[in-house]
Parts: structure tokens; C-alpha cells; sequence
């Protein structure tokens, strides 16, 4: 079903925003109408840069009314704030408040987009007819109408998957650089006597940066759907393009390698996708590979430049595997809120409505209830959900 003209259709009461039902929904949402709706006192969310899409604008107002999003989103900024690389900082940060796709400046014009698409086709990285949409996403172009969501209202994932809500993304980025750096003091207790050898600021960093270009890539349609995501190199595209944003930005091959590395340890056969990534991102961000030292020719093939690999890229693998209990849990509480959803149908789409609800419980505490203490239980914990957002 096709999200209608006003906020009443798409959410059900008034309330739910704080609105007005008769109040019609402009195609964009600006960034003082979304700042508005966040708790600007506790946990105050940097505004959207430029107006947002209807679907990314309603996406923010989720995220901007969940306390748990902006709490979330406060410990990630904390987070970010912490790494002691002044550099790295700055740009983690400033993609905290704003996820620009700077790669995207490389190729501005349809025919530059058009020269990426082919140049990952001829590496094998892409179909031939593959969209550039696909690496090049709605506002991304030079002069677009519409900006980048925030940070604080990206989905973690695609549709019915790992974190696919307002917010998502937040909680994903900081369970898992919270897990990089425990890696990193793990290993440095039982391996280096607490000499701190581990380069804390580029498992925490690159596990931050990693995700970012999601989004980009996951941004929310009118229905509460979210965009189809491409295939390059055998991985998700928001991989490949925040490792060809990291090259633009100038870190390190080493930094690159190691965001590029949590896809796939670089080790045991499987360096050779984290080489093919690595390729995948220079061309993107229009770099040769081998002369920015992420990778030195082999024969016909290449490897890593940086070898043996630095341990840091085998934390960055190892941190990043939130999916392994946040997937299942995503469909099981999907199927069982779906169930719920067709019972009383509130007037809203079902992906607004189950958005609605994990943006402000998570799809993990609502399986751990359902799990320790049975279904009676579950429907209670998602009816006081519903209840703090007022559907009727």
C-alpha cells in the first residue's frame, strides 16, 4: 500500500508526531521541522543538512521521538569523541552529524557514473547492465533536491534484516565498535602484557566508518520499504563505497584494509576478497590501488600491500558480527509482529508500523523476551511499545 498525502495516513493518530492529522506532508521534511521532534535537551540530533525525501523524513521523525535512538546516538558520538587521532576524529564525527558521500564528487556527470559502472564490470565486480543507481544513490548527484538521511535514522540493514529500522544503524555501529575496542584490550592483556599495542583508534574508528555509507544505500521509500542494494565484489555496495570514502578522504592503506576487512578475515583463502574489495573501492573513488599502497602486484593478480596482515584487520572481521544473532532475531520478531499487524491493522503500512515499534525497543530485546519468557510476554512488551506511540 502507497503511503497517502497526509501524516494521518501514514501513521495512524495525530500524536504519533505531535501534529496536526490535518495538517498535509510536503513531499520534503526540512531539517528544523525534524530537529524540532528530537529531545533537544538530553540528547540533542544534529539536523538533516537539506531537506529530506518523504520517506527519510518520516524514517527521522521515528528516529527523533525514540528515546532509545537518542540515547544510542549519544553513546556513538561518545564514542567518536574518544579516539585520540585528531584527523580520524574529525571525520568520523562529521559523519556522525552528516554522511556525505564525498566519493561521489569524483564523477559528477551521468557519462563519469556511467565510466565507474564499466570499470567494475571489466573487473568482474558488477553485471555489465548493472544500475549505476546502484553505486551512485538518489542524492548523491551534483544539484539533487533531497539530502542524505541522517546518520541517526539509517536502518542498520536491508529489508527484513539485521537492524532494519530508525535508527538501526546507531545501534549496530555501536555495539560493534564497543566490541572492537574489547577485542583490542583482550588481545592486548593476554597477548602484550597491557602495552596497548593495538591501535585502538583504528579498530574503533574503522568500525564506525565502516557502515556509514549506509546511508546512502539504505535510504527508506514512501512505504516504509527500503532501497534495493547492489552487489559488488560478492558484498553489499555500502561496503565497497565507505572504503572508496575512506580513500578519498586520504587514511591510510592500512586503515582501509582494516574497514575493508569486516567483511572477511584476510586470512585462511579469504584475502582474496578483501584484495578484490580494495580494488572494488579504488576504482570507485578513482585511484590506482597498488600506487596508494593498498595492494602490490603478483603476477597477473595482486595482493595485499601490507603483509603479513597487521592484527588490527583481523579485529575489524571480528567485530563486525552483530548479523550472527540480530538476522534470526530480526525475522522471528518480523513474522510474529506481522501476525499482530493483521489482527488490527493500524492505519499504516506494516513496514511503518514494525519501523515504528523497533525503533524503539530493537528486534533483539523483543526475541530475548519471546525466548526466556514465552509469547505471553512478547505481545506484552510490543503493546507497550505501541502504547508510547499511540496507535489506536
Amino acid at each position: 500500500m502507497c503511503v497517502g498525502e497526509s501524516r494521518s495516513n501514514l501513521f495512524g493518530r495525530a500524536e504519533f508526531f505531535g501534529v496536526m492529522s490535518a495538517v498535509a506532508l510536503p513531499f520534503v521534511l526540512g531539517p528544523t521541522a525534524i530537529a524540532e521532534a528530537a529531545d533537544v535537551g538530553k540528547y540533542p540530533l544534529p539536523p538533516p543538512r537539506g531537506p529530506l525525501s518523504r520517506g527519510n523524513a518520516h524514517a527521522a521523525r521515528l528516529a527523533a521521538e525514540s528515546p532509545m535512538v537518542r540515547a544510542t546516538y549519544a553513546s556513538v558520538a561518545a564514542l567518536a569523541d574518544s579516539l585520540t587521532d585528531g584527523d580520524l576524529r574529525a571525520y568520523v564525527t562529521s559523519f556522525l552529524h552528516y554522511p556525505a558521500p564525498d566519493y561521489a564528487a569524483n564523477a559528477r556527470t551521468p557519462e563519469a557514473r556511467v565510466a565507474v559502472r564499466d570499470a567494475l564490470a571489466r573487473a568482474g565486480f558488477v553485471a555489465a547492465d548493472a544500475p549505476v543507481s546502484g553505486i551512485f544513490p538518489p542524492g548523491s548527484e551534483p544539484g539533487s533536491a533531497t539530502f542524505v538521511q541522517p546518520f541517526w535514522s539509517t536502518p542498520g540493514s536491508a529489508d527484513g534484516s539485521h537492524h532494519a529500522y530508525p535508527g538501526g544503524l546507531a545501534v549496530h555501529e555501536y555495539f560493534n565498535a564497543s566490541m572492537a575496542q574489547q577485542f583490542a584490550a583482550t588481545y592486548d592483556a593476554h597477548y602484550f602484557a597491557n602495552q596497548k599495542t593495538v591501535d585502538r583508534d583504528t579498530v574503533v574508528g574503522s568500525a564506525l566508518y565502516h557502515d556509514i555509507m549506509k546511508a546512502l544505500v539504505f535510504q527508506w521509500r514512501e512505504d516504509g520499504s527500503l532501497l534495493d542494494e547492489l552487489t559488488i565484489g560478492g558484498t553489499g555496495a555500502h561496503h565497497i563505497l565507505s572504503g572508496a570514502e575512506a580513500i578519498v578522504h586520504g587514511h591510510t592503506p592500512r586503515f582501509v584494509v582494516t574497514l575493508l576487512s569486516a567483511h572477511a578475515a584476510p586470512s585462511l583463502g579469504d584475502e582474496t576478497h578483501v584484495v578484490d574489495w580494495c580494488r572494488a573501492a579504488a576504482i570507485v573513488a578513482g585511484v590506482d590501488p597498488v600506487q596508494y599502497g593498498l595492494l602490490r602486484t603478483d603476477g597477473a593478480g595482486f595482493t595485499l600491500a601490507d603483509t603479513p596482515v597487521p592484527l588490527e584487520a583481523f579485529i575489524s572481521n571480528l567485530s563486525d558480527h552483530d548479523y550472527v544473532a540480530t538476522i534470526p532475531a530480526m525475522h522471528v520478531v518480523s513474522e510474529r509482529l506481522k501476525a499482530r499487524y493483521a489482527q488490527w491493522q493500524p492505519s499504516t503500512t506494516f513496514n511503518w508500523y514494525r519501523a515504528a515499534v523497533l525503533s524503539r525497543t530493537t528486534a533483539l530485546s523483543l526475541y530475548d523476551t519471546l525466548v526466556r519468557h514465552g509469547e505471553g510476554a512478547f505481545v506484552a512488551a510490543v503493546q507497550r511499545t505501541e502504547a508510547t506511540l499511540h496507535f489506536g
